[in-house]
């Protein structure tokens, strides 16, 4: 699971936060696609690591063509982020994290972050959402 938080926020600051957040969410999700497409780590551009030879071997009789984490397409296409308070989470399979971080008989293969197509987008959201609200107070 990817978190990242603020602290240290005011409650009367906290009034941009909100909207803000609602606004970040889809960009955060709909930025990854094309990240799955290149078969590479979203937030250094890093290709992800080869399957092993005989699992290649097995999931090319099973799902011929698929690349890598993309068996069923479960993983992508059920995976959201929503927020709980100040922290952003990704919700996702029970094997995401297993591919995301790696296991002791797995290497990890990043398919979610904060890419930098994204981090571009974010600052003019979250500004226009303080400055809206220190207009009204």
């Amino acid at each position: 699971m990817i978190r990242f938080k603020t602290v240290n926020l005011m409650p009367m600051v906290l009034r941009w936060w909100k909207p803000t957040k609602e606004e970040w969410t889809p960009i955060l999700l709909d930025d990854h696609p094309q990240f799955w497409r290149k078969q590479v780590d979203p937030t250094t551009g890093q290709p992800w690591k080869k399957l092993s030879p005989g699992y290649a071997a097995w999931k090319n009789q099973v799902a011929p063509g698929n690349p890598i984490l993309r068996l069923t397409g479960t993983m992508l296409d059920a995976s959201y982020i929503y927020t709980r308070g100040n922290k952003f989470l990704v919700k996702t399979t029970p094997y995401g994290a297993s591919n995301q971080f790696g296991t002791k008989g797995k290497p990890a293969r990043p398919w979610m972050g904060v890419p930098n197509i994204s981090l571009n987008q974010l600052p003019p959201i979250a500004w226009k959402h303080i400055t809206r609200r220190y207009r009204t107070l």
